[in-house]
């Protein structure tokens, strides 16, 4: 492309912190496309970003409502694009409202949860403020004997929601916080997606070529980094919050026999 939008070299920038000239390298070679310039950067060894970005809505808060006996909870985050709007009376209604439906209908996700009046009122609202309004992410959680438990962390803008049994509400709590601060994206290694790893795989692999290291190393080289991504990015293998010393994992075990069922992590400022 012959010229790249101010804005989204901004963009980019802000996601990567990458210098502006491999920024606009990037978004050339990918045709102005955000997140596939991120992935070109981090593919060169020079970005870090894990997030897309091309979204707009960095702004919002999370909705919650659960059982006082802890057999249920519900989460609904809701986005837009300033913290103006997203404190004003209008937008918590809305918020409220999608809770609302999020508990009529148990949803898991935001197709589940979206209906026609829901869709209708949001575009209202939307014209109302100026801004783009969207419903990001939603979980209902049940349980029969287990405990289902949220934290919200101040200011409404990140929490998790989890599943934990036995019932327990200070390992419940932890489990929770530990979730919101050091983002996992799943419990356990083997609930990653392949697809995920894959494309790490590839992304280190390039970074491994683009570094002159020799073919025959690059595999073991990038299986290290899959084994270091794993341990980052496991609940039960990250490193406790309150003592890195040990993993989340060995905490767990140090309180009980205790088994995370399931979780989701919220926070309006990413994807």
């Amino acid at each position: 492309m012959a010229k790249v939008d101010v804005k989204l070299i901004q963009t980019v920038r802000e996601a990567t912190g990458a210098g502006l000239m491999d920024v606009k390298k990037a978004l050339e070679e990918a045709n102005g496309d955000v997140d596939r310039a991120i992935e070109i950067l981090r593919k060169m060894g020079i970005a870090k970003a894990e997030k897309k970005v091309s979204r707009t809505t960095k702004e919002g808060l999370i909705f919650t409502a659960s059982d006082e006996n802890f057999k249920w909870g519900a989460v609904v985050e809701v986005g837009c694009e300033t913290d103006f709007v997203a404190r004003t009376d209008d937008f918590k209604s809305f918020g409220e409202k999608a809770l609302r439906v999020l508990l009529e209908k148990k949803a898991n996700s935001v197709e589940e949860l979206m209906d026609p009046s829901l869709e209708e009122e949001m575009k209202v609202l939307s014209g109302k403020v100026g801004e783009k309004i969207e419903i990001k992410k939603v979980a209902y959680f049940s349980t029969d004997d287990g405990m289902v438990y949220i934290y919200v962390h101040p200011g409404a803008t990140k929490g998790a929601i989890v599943e934990i049994y036995p019932p327990d509400t200070e390992v419940a709590e932890e489990t929770a916080m530990q979730i919101t601060a050091m983002k996992p994206i799943a419990v356990s290694r083997d609930e990653v997606p392949e697809e995920v790893l894959q494309k790490e795989r590839e992304i280190y692999e390039e970074q491994a070529r683009k570094e002159g290291k020799p073919e025959k190393v690059i595999p073991r080289i990038v299986e290290g980094k899959i084994r270091a991504f794993l341990s980052e990015r496991t609940l039960l293998d990250q490193p406790y919050m309150k003592d890195p010393k040990v993993s989340f994992g060995e905490w767990l075990k140090s309180r009980g026999d205790f088994v995370v069922r399931r979780f989701v992590r919220f926070d309006v400022h990413e994807d």
